[in-house]
């Protein structure tokens, strides 16, 4: 399952050195998404299309509303753990943190006919229901590692970004009058970068040891709320359709360190300081339905519209070189927002529910992504250039895959009292294609959910308890290295870390019949 990440600077630190800096990393975070719900549904892994009854019905298959026979309201409040253990050439770092959260808050109002009285239509259920999709809280702690006398490092890389990128001195120095937009400038503007007699890009000399060390905190949040309907006919085939309105809100706060041993030269050592903000809302439909041909069988289907969102991204970058003959020299990128719009994937999901008389039932769901379906584009078709960034982004989505994720869960039944278990796996959307230098490269691997729960079910009252055990690994370098520069020409040595990201999360679920 491990899988090694290769991202450009431009993930380690949010961007690629313009305002316009959005990449498939971006259209992947707000489009995977974990085990949610009430504690219930957790404990069964997330397997609920068939189900029915339950308030996290509005959020995957809203037919399930047309099961209620009576209002119900729910909330669920949850502790999440979450531990990062990164490692690299044999040394390994750990983070630890928990969170209160709150992963599901929902009404349902029902209202059903008595059973005594005739008709097809057996009655309606309005529900409201707020859910948490993701929880980017996390922190990687400080790595450590050594680059060789030949081993090219972000320095290097910012005379990288000016050759690509065709930049003169001249251009730089404009930029540096008028104001640092690029990360070209940023090594210019702090003098570690400048040009030969030829007019070629020329990183500071440095020689020695490097030792590079990062520290990042992402904080934040992704939620969803849905408004939905759902209804019965002849307590055989359920309706139902949904409205859901999401808000993201995502922060990530980054330290890229260098520092030089040797005394020879008079670069000492750099701090490169990154922040960006992303805020905005997103907007999308769900229609589903649930046969049930006999009782002890349930068949459902539900398609959701992609979530069409406008986005908002505020940055700053700054850069500290020092030096022992000319103290610290410092470059500011001018503070930047910039308004874009993102449409994430189509999904569709498929499941079975079986029951075993009294006994408790088994449930499974399959659901289909295809991410190479998100698209970026500009929220004004005035912005020009933009809109060939996008193109470009957008080709390498057209990279991704579509993925076939999988979740499974059993509920056994004694009297008032209820165990449950379950499983979930979210494929990884990513393919072996090698993009080009400068672009993002990550594998974002696959996750496996382990989840155990357990209830209790009054006449007018119930308690579910769940815990989520959640596991993935994939890997991280703070920039891929394609260096122009002897001795540096076709070296790829860039720190790679190995991390294992385990999530834990106890969820409890209150509800009141009414």
């Amino acid at each position: 399952m491990k899988k090694i990440v290769l991202a450009s600077l431009a993930l380690a630190l949010g961007w690629s050195g313009t305002a316009f800096a959005q990449t498939e990393v971006d259209a992947l975070r707000y489009s995977r998404l974990g085990v949610s719900g009430t504690a219930r549904i957790q404990g069964l892994g997330g397997a609920q299309s068939a189900l029915g009854s339950d308030v996290s019905s509005l959020f995957v298959n809203p037919a399930g509303l047309g099961m209620f026979r009576r209002s119900e309201f729910t909330v669920t409040p949850a502790i999440q753990s979450s531990k990062i253990q990164a490692s690299i050439n044999g040394n390994s770092f750990s983070d630890n943190r928990s969170d209160f959260t709150l992963p599901q808050l929902g009404i349902v109002f029902a209202n059903r006919k008595d059973d005594e009285e005739v008709g097809d239509w057996r009655g309606v259920s309005f529900g409201i229901g707020l859910t948490r999709l993701n929880n980017f809280n996390e922190q990687l702690r400080p790595y450590s590692v050594f680059s060789g006398e030949t081993d090219p490092t972000i320095v290097e890389y910012f005379a990288d970004q000016a050759y690509l990128k065709n930049r003169t001195q001249a251009d730089l120095d404009d930029e540096l009058n008028d104001g640092i937009t690029t990360l070209e400038g940023l090594g210019y503007g702090a003098y570690l970068l400048n040009f030969d007699e030829e007019g070629n890009p020329l990183p500071e000399y440095r020689e020695g040891r490097i030792l590079q060390q990062e520290d990042i905190i992402r904080t934040g949040a992704q939620n969803q709320v849905d408004f939905g309907v759902g209804t019965s006919f002849r307590d055989k085939l359920y309706l139902g359709a949904s409205l859901g309105i999401v808000t993201t809100n995502f922060t990530q706060q980054s330290i890229y360190r260098e520092v030089e041993d040797s005394p020879n030269t008079p670069f000492t050592s750099l701090e490169l300081y990154d922040e960006f903000t992303t805020r905005g809302t997103g907007i999308n439909l769900k229609v589903g339905v649930i046969a049930r041909p006999v009782d002890a069988l349930r068949l459902g289907l539900s398609i959701q519209t992609p979530t069409a969102y406008t986005l908002t991204d505020e940055y700053q970058r700054t850069l500290y070189a020092n030096f022992d003959d000319s103290g610290t020299e410092r470059a500011a990128e001018l503070p930047g927002q910039f308004t874009y719009r993102l449409t994430t994937p189509f999904r569709a999901t498929g499941g079975a529910a079986v029951f075993l008389g009294k006994y408790g039932f088994l449930t499974a769901d399959v659901e289909y992504v295809n991410y190479s379906s998100a698209r970026f584009r500009e929220d004004n078709d005035d912005l020009g250039s933009a809109g060939n960034y996008f193109d470009e982004v957008n080709n390498r989505i057209n990279n991704l895959k579509s993925t076939w994720n999988y979740r499974f869960g059993a509920e056994g039944r004694f009297d008032i009292f209820r165990v449950r278990a379950g499983y979930a796996f979210s494929a990884d959307p990513d393919t072996d294609t090698n993009f080009e230098a400068g672009a993002i490269n990550q594998k974002f691997g696959s996750v496996s959910s382990y989840t155990l729960g357990a209830g209790v079910r009054l006449q007018q009252f119930f308690v579910d308890l769940a815990y989520v055990h959640a596991v993935g690994e994939v890997g991280y370098a703070p920039y891929v290295s394609n260096s122009f520069y002897t001795p540096f020409a076709n070296a790829s040595s860039e720190p790679v870390v190995d991390i294992e990201k385990v999530q834990n999360s106890a969820v409890l679920t209150v509800g009141y019949n009414f």
